[in-house]
């Protein structure tokens, strides 16, 4: 059974000695927390509850002093609120009471204090309700003052001191619980610090017996290595038997030195070809590294040329770029001349069709004004026959003497009406006489404004398409100035391009020099390793 567990795998062994310390260590750090858990839980139930039953007794008390309080206020005022608030918190009261109870169940002392609050409380609201209260609602207020100052006030610091001695009972039954937690917590030190030392001393012993069938193996195969190390191969190596690590390890190192030995000697010979390669190489190196030196020594110089080419085309690109923004700008503008010339010709057109109506207009005022005008001659020649008449009848009206007086009045204002149209269709005559002259010269104007506009039209056109004619060949001109800019600008890309490229060649060949350098430098190192390699094969003792 021993000669099977020395041939395990020193991993497994291991793997067993800190398993069954790890399971020691599990067990007693899974048993101390658990029972560190159920002492943490009890300690919080019984903190909860102990500090629950005082903050019970503090709400108690002030209670009793807001209901003594609101007892004095209702003595001096409005006391039917009050008196419900009151009420209310001796029902509060109650409930706090019949809770404290059903926490103490089990101890003797907390339950007998309850017991004479309960007692000393039961007085203080039979006094309040039987004789305080109809002595307020009767207005006997000096009679409740006195009973509040007298009896109620003693059974009021009655029950602050029992409460005081009910928190004061809790914190000692909370002091006795603590008390007690440390000694468990002492007697579980004690437990964890045996196991821990029966753990230890287990864990000793296990180093000691891995370390005496590890350890002493293993320093025999160091010293081998070591002079192994020093150049030295053994003749006779150790014949391990065991199947371990150690035991393979052991076998391993005698096959090692026997192919080591055919090594070395198969070594020497590989070093001498290596040196008379390694010089050859070196001296064609030499040559590459040079040839490489002057290809990027003329790379460098296109490179150059290229980048004062590059900076033409960015040049060009510029002027061609500005040329074209220009061109844009004169296209625009040209293309807002033609589209106010257009407009020019669609208000001139609309100019020449209004005076061509004005004209006509005129025409016909013309007509209608002679047409008054004849009106006018024939209400003047009714005004000359009028004026006959009145003459007539003012004849007749003297020749018929008294009888004819009324009528000779009639024929006087008919005669003075007709003199009065005369008048007026004179002045009327001579207004249409102004007004014709008038019309006569608008006509000849209307006429001259109409040949100025037609001939403003006629000029408009032509302006018009010359600017047309302006506007497409600026256009043109701008679509060609367009195509210079994107032709630039493509060369530009294309430089761009050529001088990235030739960037890349001359990194390339940048690259190609520092790699002949390092092929030189390889190849010197290698002639030097062949030279080492002489050396070190010269150092192993067979």
């Amino acid at each position: 059974m021993l000669a099977n567990l020395f041939d395990l795998r020193i991993g497994t062994k291991l793997m067993l000695a800190f398993a069954a310390l790890i399971l020691g260590f599990a067990v007693l750090l899974l048993t101390t927390l658990e029972q560190f858990v159920a002492l943490q839980k009890s300690e919080e139930e019984q903190f909860a509850r102990r500090y629950e039953r005082v903050s019970d007794v503090k709400d108690l008390l002030v209670n009793i002093n807001l209901q003594r309080v609101e007892i004095l206020s209702a003595v001096g005022g409005d006391s039917q609120g009050l008196l419900e608030s009151v009420r209310a918190g001796s029902e509060q009261n109650d409930r706090l009471l019949r809770r404290l109870q059903e926490e103490v169940q089990g101890d003797q002392l907390t339950s007998e204090l309850l017991e004479r609050m309960q007692e000393v409380r039961a007085a203080y609201l039979r006094s309040r309700d039987t004789e305080l209260v109809p002595m307020i609602q009767a207005g006997r207020i000096d009679e409740a003052r006195a009973l509040i100052a007298g009896a109620q006030k003693q059974r009021a610091e009655r029950l602050h001191e029992l409460a005081g001695q009910l928190v004061a009972r809790t914190n000692q039954r909370i002091a006795e619980s603590m008390a007690q937690s440390e000694q468990t917590i002492e007697a579980l030190r004690s437990r964890i610090f045996q196991a821990g030392i029966a753990l230890v001393l287990g864990g000793a012993l296990l180093a000691w017996l891995l370390s005496r069938h590890i350890a002493q193996p293993l320093a025999r195969l160091t010293g081998l290595a070591e002079r192994i190390g020093r150049g030295e191969i053994p003749r006779e190596l150790p014949d391990e038997t065991r199947q371990d690590e150690v035991g393979r390890l052991g076998q391993a190192f005698a096959s090692m030195g026997q192919y080591l030995r055919e090594l070395v000697q198969e070594l020497n010979e590989s070093i001498s070809v290596l040196a008379s390669a390694s010089e050859e190489i070196l001296a064609v190196t030499t040559q590459v590294a040079a040839s490489t030196q002057e290809t990027a020594t003329a790379i460098s110089e296109i490179a150059t040329t290229v980048e004062e080419v590059k900076q033409t085309a960015v040049l060009a690109g510029s002027k061609s770029q500005s040329v074209s923004e220009s061109a844009e700008r004169t296209r625009q503008v040209a293309q807002s001349g033609r589209q106010s010339v257009e407009e020019n010709l669609r208000g001139m057109g609309l100019i020449r069709e209004q005076m061509q109506v004005v004209a006509e207009s005129i025409m016909r005022l013309g007509e209608q004004s002679q047409t008054i005008g004849e009106i006018v001659a024939s209400v003047n020649d009714l005004a000359e026959q009028s004026n006959l008449l009145g003459v007539n009848a003012s004849i007749e009206a003297v020749k018929a003497g008294e009888a004819g007086k009324g009528f000779s009045v009639v024929a006087q204002e008919v005669k003075i009406l007709a003199d009065q149209s005369k008048q007026a269709t004179a002045q009327v005559r001579g207004i249409l006489g102004e007004i014709q002259k008038a019309m006569t010269k608008a006509v000849i104007q209307a006429e001259e404004g109409s040949k100025t506009v037609e001939g403003g039209y006629q000029r408009a056109q032509v302006s018009g398409d010359a600017i047309r004619t302006l506007s497409s060949s600026v256009e043109e001109s701008s679509e060609i100035a367009l195509q210079i800019a994107a032709t630039s600008q493509q060369q530009m890309i294309g430089m761009d391009q050529i001088g990235s490229a030739m960037e890349n060649i001359r990194q390339a060949s940048q690259d190609n020099v520092a790699g002949a350098r390092q092929v030189d430098t390889a190849a010197r190192n290698l002639h030097q390793l062949g030279l080492k390699l002489k050396g070190l094969a010269a150092r192993f003792k067979l």
